[in-house]
């Protein structure tokens, strides 16, 4: 395990020899240590591989002479609070700390640091390693990373970077930027970069990339073993196989070139039980293709059937991952985010994306006190029937998100359409009547122990069984309709069902209650 040691002790000649000592008696693998000092004090950072546990490290620290703190970490957040810390007494340090630090890792310290120090950092950084931070930033960094260092070394960064990378980063720059940096990019990597610009950040053709070894039908096995060992490219264990108009024939695994015979032509080796897709396809869609297929790469062809690019295992990671951050946060009532950082986004950004939710469910909900207004008269006689209202709302907002959840998912993998909403229907009646008759029957027995009123307890126990049938059902529908409407289903789940349910909830409940209290 990885593990970072931030110490500090009284400043004396051989502290940090001793400290290297002790931590490699222990059977530690420093990889990176550092001293600093200032006003009596030493201050000494290390990275180092150790099998045992935290605690194991502080221990043996705490005995090497005039140390008088000791705090170590594993790999990760906690981790990068001590590197933040250290970087911030000691800036200097930083270039030569990225040697050992992954640009996930960097990241990490980047946000826990402050936006003017962060400002001093960006143009020490290697153009290859500042291209790999830019490939995991959050787009408030990227826009600091553009206010701070020249359009030249971006293009630098850039061009280490893979097409498909290229073209994503570029489009989060902004315009100005853009067309600065566009001018210091050589022309036969701008070529490729534009080819991927034309395509939306989200589909196929936006996540594709074109750095992958393409060879024509009629070429030979040697060829495509010739031009493997000439070219570096990002996929390098299967060649795609192309006609004379560029349209895709099939594909052959690296491996199986090897046991055929150099003279034979690409097109009688090729496999053609390829799955393509449209760069035009959503990423989700794509994500499912590979998912349903078990691939770890597919080809992008327009509909002309020509070969545009691959999309490969590891973008997909990266879809799957933003769509369930993506799919959260609408569950929670928040707008998309994109690519973001909790700990450097703007307050006002953070305002935005809640605001508007907040206030269209308090519109929504603002609807129940008209409806307890409305029946303020049946409640100043039967003031027992108050105390169910939490209890009927609650239950059916819960079976409400759990059909939505369930749908959602399904709606997800593939399991159901918005063709389906027949059968959709059918299957939740059957299911959430089951549920309504076990609920209503506890919800009976709840409300006889607490009002000893049979009357109320039979108002209790039908409105609790309808309210949980309806919302049932409107859990299950929403996101049909949203699917439908060509909207992500969790656009209209989580609170927004919840507070529908509740505004229905609560008008059949008073509605129940009246109808048999007047009988």
């Amino acid at each position: 395990m990885r593990f970072i040691a931030y110490i500090e002790g009284k400043d004396r000649p051989g502290l940090l020899r001793d400290v290297t000592i002790a931590l490699t008696d222990l059977g530690s693998n420093i990889v990176f240590s550092v001293g600093f000092s200032s006003e009596g004090t030493s201050y000494l950072l290390f990275i180092l591989q150790y099998e045992g546990s935290a605690s194991e490290l502080e221990d043996i620290l705490n005995t090497v002479k005039d140390i008088e703190s000791v705090d170590v970490e594993e790999a990760g957040p906690e981790a990068a609070d001590l590197l933040a810390k250290y970087i911030e007494e000691f800036p200097a340090i930083t270039k030569e700390l990225t040697k050992y630090l992954h640009p996930s890792e960097f990241l990490d310290i980047l946000v826990r640091l402050d936006e003017p120090l962060r400002h001093t950092i960006y143009p020490s950084l290697g153009s290859k390693y500042l291209g790999q931070l830019l490939r995991v930033a959050p787009q408030e960094i990227i826009e600091e990373v553009c206010r701070y260092v020249h359009p030249k070394v971006l293009a630098q960064a850039l061009v280490s970077l893979n097409p498909d990378e290229q073209a994503d980063i570029l489009q989060l720059f902004p315009k100005g930027v853009r067309r600065a940096v566009i001018q210091y990019i050589p022309p036969e990597v701008l070529e490729s970069v534009r080819s991927l610009l034309k395509y939306p950040p989200e589909s196929a053709g936006g996540i594709m990339t074109s750095n992958v070894p393409v060879l024509h039908e009629e070429q030979k096995v040697s060829d495509a073993l010739e031009l493997l060992r000439k070219r570096h490219f990002e996929v390098f264990d299967v060649i795609y196989i192309v006609s004379k108009e560029g349209k895709l024939v099939g594909y052959a695994y690296v491996a199986d070139l090897l046991k055929e015979k150099p003279n034979s032509r690409l097109s009688k080796v090729a496999r053609r039980d390829y799955v393509a897709v449209d760069p035009f396809d959503d990423r989700e869609v794509v994500a499912r293709l590979m998912i349903k297929y078990d691939l770890t790469r597919i080809p992008v062809v327009d509909v002309d059937g020509k070969f545009l690019g691959v999309i490969t295992i590891d973008d997909v990671a990266d879809v799957i991952i933003a769509e369930e951050s993506e799919d959260l946060f609408m569950l929670s009532g928040i707008s998309k985010v994109g690519r973001s950082r909790y700990l450097t986004a703007r307050v006002k950004d953070l305002f935005k994306r809640r605001f508007l939710w907040l206030l269209l469910i308090y519109l929504i909900e603002s609807f129940t006190a008209r409806i307890i207004q409305g029946y303020s008269g049946l409640i100043s006689r039967v003031a027992i029937l108050a105390a169910f209202i939490p209890l009927i709302i609650g239950t059916g907002g819960n079976a409400g998100a759990q059909a939505s959840a369930l749908i959602t998912r399904a709606l997800a993998l593939g399991e159901v359409t918005a063709r389906d909403v027949l059968r959709v229907v059918v299957k939740e009646l059957l299911t959430c009547g089951l549920l309504a008759l076990g609920m209503a029957s506890i919800g009976f027995i709840f409300a006889f122990s607490i009002s000893f009123n049979v009357v109320i307890s039979i108002i209790v126990a039908i409105a609790l069984a309808s309210v949980i049938v309806i919302a049932d059902i409107i859990g299950a529908l929403l996101p049909l309709i949203a699917s439908s409407l060509d909207l992500d289903p969790a656009v209209l789940s989580g609170p927004l069902i919840t507070t529908v349910v509740d505004v229905a909830g609560l008008f059949t409940y008073f509605l129940i209650a009246t109808t048999i209290l007047t009988i």
